[in-house]
C-alpha cells in the first residue's frame, strides 16, 4: 500500500434508520412529549415518517462545505425543523373563518401539516443538486427507490457524494423545497397519514403539497411557521458549524466535540441557567471555571472520545485559542467576575457565541432579571453608589502636608458631590469649611434612605433638597452636572414636592447609523427614525402593532401616528434612503397590509422596513 497524496474520499458510511434515530433520541423525546398521544398512534404518525425519510436519504450530507454539510447533516436538517416547527405550531389559530366544530376537526391537522411539511421542506434541493455513486461508479436513481435499499443491492457499504459545478447557482440558497419533494412525498408520510389529512380537507393535502415543492400557496400561516422556524434552525447551526473554529488541520481538531459537549450537558440538563456552573444573564453566557472545565472533562470521558484533555487549564487555553470565549473585557486570564444566587464571586469565562451552547437564549428573557456580572452588579446597586462617592468625597477633602484640615491653597475653594452623577464640584472658599461634614451627613441619610426601600432618586431627591436649604444659592457651578437643567422649586412649595427634576438630553437620532444619517435631508425625520427604532428594540414578543415579516420590518400607521406628525413626508425620506420595502409588482406604493400579529384575521396597514434597511439599522 502507498501513501496517496491529495487523498483519495473516503466517502460516507451507510446508515440505517435505527442509527439516525438513536443519534436524534433527544429530539424525538421531546417531539413526543408536545405530540402528547398513544404510543401507536405516535408510531404512526410521526416515527414511520422519520424511518422511511432515513431510509431515502441514509447519512447524506445537505451541502457541500456549508450549512449541515456533515455526515447525517441533511437528516439533522430535517428533524430539527420538524420538531420546532410541530412545537410552534400549538397555540395558533389556522382556521379561524370557521366553526367551532370545523376548528375542532382541523387544527390538530394543521399541527401534523406543519410537521410533515418542515420534515420536508429541507431535502429538496440539496437531493436535486448532489449526485450520489457507489464504489463502482453507479448512480443512485432518487426517485426509483430509497438510498438505503439501493445501496445494500449494489452490495456496498459507502456511497461518495459529488456537487457539480454551477455558476448560475452560487451564492443562492442550497437548502429548501423544489418539485423533488413532491414526487417522493407520498413514500414518506405513508397513505394513511396523507388520507387522515384529506379527511380533514382536501385542501391540506394540495397544499401540503405547495409547500414542500416551493410553489405559492394559501396556507400562509403554516408557511410563515416553517419559514420562522426554519431561520431559527439556520442560526442554530451557524453558530456550531466546525468551520467557525478553524480549519482542520494534520492532528486533533477538538474545538467542535468541545463545543458539542458543552451543549450536550445544557440539553440534558446538566447545566442550569444560573445553576453553578452555568451563569446566564442579558449580556450573554458565563462559565464558572475550573468547575465548568471539570463537567466537560467528565463528558468527554462519556462520549468516548480519545485524545481528550483531562485538565480544565488547557481546556481553557483550548477554547481561548479557537474563540469561543470572549476574552476582550478579562482581566489577564481572560475571566470576568461574575455572581451566583446566593451573591457569592466566582472568576468565569464569558462565551463570545452563546447560541453555540444554548440554542434557546433570548436575552431579553434576562433583560428583567438581576444582572451576573460584578461590574453590572456594583453599577446597579445604590448603596454601592453612594458608597464609593462616599470615599470620592473623603479623598477630595484629605488633610494638607501641615495637618489643618483645609483644602489644597492651590485650588483655593472647596468641593461637593452631585448625588446622581458623583461627579465633584468646586465652591468658594467661604463654603468650604463645613464642606465635609455637610456631604458625609447627605450621602449617610441617601444610605438610609435606600436601605429602608426608598429608590435612590428620591434620595437624591430628598439631598437636594438639605443642600438647597443649607447652602446659599450660587454656591454650586451652574455650567457644570445635569442640575444645570433642573426645573426650579418655588418658595413655599410643600418639604415632599421639593424633588430637584432632571431633564436630561435624549437624542434618538444616536440610534441611526452615520451613513443613513447622511441620506436623509432633515435632523427631524433622523430623530424620528431613532425613536422608531427604540421603540422597536423594545416592542416584546407579543407586540399588537410591530413584527418582523419575510421582506422586513412591519410598523402599523397605528403605532407611527403616535409618533410622527406627518408620515406621508417620513416615509417618502426614509425610502429615499431605501429603507422603505415595496413590491416588485406595485414599486410606487409603500403602503401594506400586514398580519399584525402573525396570525391576525384582520391586516393591518403598515410600512415594511426593507432587509436592507433593518440590516443598516439593526433590527
Amino acid at each position: 500500500m502507498k501513501n496517496i497524496y491529495p487523498p483519495d474520499d473516503p466517502g460516507l458510511p451507510l446508515r440505517d434508520a435505527e442509527y439516525l434515530l438513536n443519534g436524534n433520541s433527544q429530539i424525538l423525546g421531546r417531539l413526543k412529549l408536545h405530540a402528547a398521544t398513544s404510543e401507536a398512534h405516535f408510531d404512526q404518525r410521526f416515527i414511520k415518517p422519520l424511518e422511511r425519510l432515513a431510509e431515502h436519504i441514509s447519512a447524506l450530507p445537505a451541502t457541500s462545505s456549508g450549512l449541515f454539510s456533515g455526515e447525517g447533516g441533511l437528516f439533522c436538517a430535517s428533524i430539527e425543523l420538524a420538531f420546532l416547527s410541530f412545537q410552534a405550531s400549538d397555540g395558533r389559530i389556522f382556521t379561524g373563518a370557521e366553526s367551532v366544530e370545523r376548528r375542532h376537526k382541523l387544527e390538530p391537522r394543521w399541527r401534523y401539516f406543519c410537521f410533515a411539511a418542515a420534515l420536508l421542506y429541507p431535502i429538496g434541493k440539496p437531493l436535486g443538486r448532489m449526485i450520489v455513486t457507489n464504489a463502482r461508479g453507479e448512480a443512485w436513481q432518487k426517485h426509483h427507490q430509497s438510498l438505503v435499499e439501493w445501496t445494500r443491492a449494489s452490495d456496498t457499504d459507502r456511497i461518495y457524494v459529488s456537487w457539480p459545478e454551477d455558476k448560475a447557482e452560487q451564492g443562492q440558497i442550497q437548502i429548501g423545497p423544489s418539485p423533488y419533494t413532491a414526487s417522493i412525498l407520498h413514500k414518506i408520510l405513508g397513505p394513511d397519514n396523507l388520507a387522515w389529512l384529506e379527511d380533514g380537507s382536501t385542501h391540506l393535502t394540495r397544499d401540503l403539497f405547495e409547500v414542500v415543492s416551493g410553489a405559492d400557496t394559501s396556507a400562509k400561516i403554516a408557511r410563515d411557521v416553517i419559514a420562522t422556524m426554519w431561520q431559527k434552525v439556520r442560526t442554530r447551526e451557524e453558530a456550531r458549524m466546525p468551520e467557525n473554529y478553524g480549519r482542520l488541520t494534520i492532528g486533533t481538531h477538538l474545538t467542535p466535540y468541545l463545543v458539542g459537549a458543552m451543549r450536550a450537558m445544557v440539553d440534558a440538563g446538566t447545566w442550569v441557567p444560573n445553576g453553578l456552573p452555568f451563569i446566564v444573564d442579558a449580556t450573554g453566557l458565563y462559565l464558572v471555571w475550573p468547575q465548568a472545565g471539570h463537567d466537560i472533562v467528565k463528558q468527554g470521558k462519556v462520549d468516548g472520545h480519545e485524545g481528550w484533555p483531562s485538565s480544565p487549564s488547557v481546556l481553557a487555553d483550548l477554547l481561548k485559542a479557537a474563540g469561543i470565549f470572549d476574552t476582550a473585557r478579562g482581566d489577564d486570564s481572560g475571566q470576568i467576575e461574575v455572581v451566583d444566587f446566593e451573591g457569592n464571586l466566582h472568576q468565569a469565562f464569558k462565551l463570545k457565541n452563546p447560541f453555540a451552547v444554548m440554542e434557546s437564549y433570548d436575552p431579553a428573557d434576562y433583560k428583567k432579571s438581576p444582572p451576573k456580572t460584578l461590574v453590572a452588579v456594583l453599577a446597579a446597586d445604590p448603596i454601592a453608589a453612594v458608597e464609593r462617592r462616599v470615599a470620592q468625597a473623603a479623598q477630595s477633602q484629605t488633610p494638607n502636608a501641615e495637618g489643618t484640615g483645609a483644602a489644597p491653597q492651590s485650588s483655593g475653594k472647596g468641593t461637593s458631590i452631585d448625588q446622581e452623577s458623583g461627579e465633584i464640584f468646586n465652591h468658594e472658599p467661604s463654603a468650604s469649611s463645613a464642606a465635609v461634614p455637610h456631604l458625609a451627613k447627605r450621602v449617610e441619610d441617601d444610605a438610609r434612605i435606600v436601605a429602608q426601600g426608598s429608590s435612590h432618586q428620591d434620595a437624591v431627591a430628598l439631598s437636594g433638597t438639605a443642600e438647597a436649604s443649607d447652602s446659599k444659592p450660587g454656591n454650586r457651578d451652574a455650567t457644570r452636572g445635569p442640575s444645570a437643567s433642573a426645573t426650579p422649586v418655588p418658595d413655599g412649595t410643600p418639604e415632599d414636592q421639593r424633588k430637584v427634576k432632571e431633564a436630561p438630553e435624549i437624542k434618538f437620532s444616536d440610534l441611526v447609523p452615520e451613513e443613513i444619517r447622511r441620506e436623509m435631508k432633515t435632523p427631524l425625520s433622523v430623530e424620528l427614525l431613532g425613536k422608531v427604532i427604540k421603540t422597536w428594540r423594545e416592542r416584546g414578543e407579543d407586540s399588537t402593532t410591530m413584527r418582523m415579516t419575510d421582506n422586513g420590518a412591519a410598523i402599523s400607521f397605528e403605532l407611527l401616528s403616535s409618533m410622527i406628525r406627518n408620515i406621508p413626508d417620513w416615509v417618502n425620506e426614509i425610502a429615499v434612503a431605501g429603507l422603505v420595502y415595496t413590491a416588485p409588482a406595485t414599486p410606487g406604493l409603500k403602503i401594506m397590509k400586514v398580519a399584525i400579529p402573525e396570525g391576525s384575521p384582520k391586516p393591518r396597514e403598515a410600512i415594511v422596513i426593507s432587509r436592507y434597511g433593518c440590516k443598516k439599522l439593526g433590527l
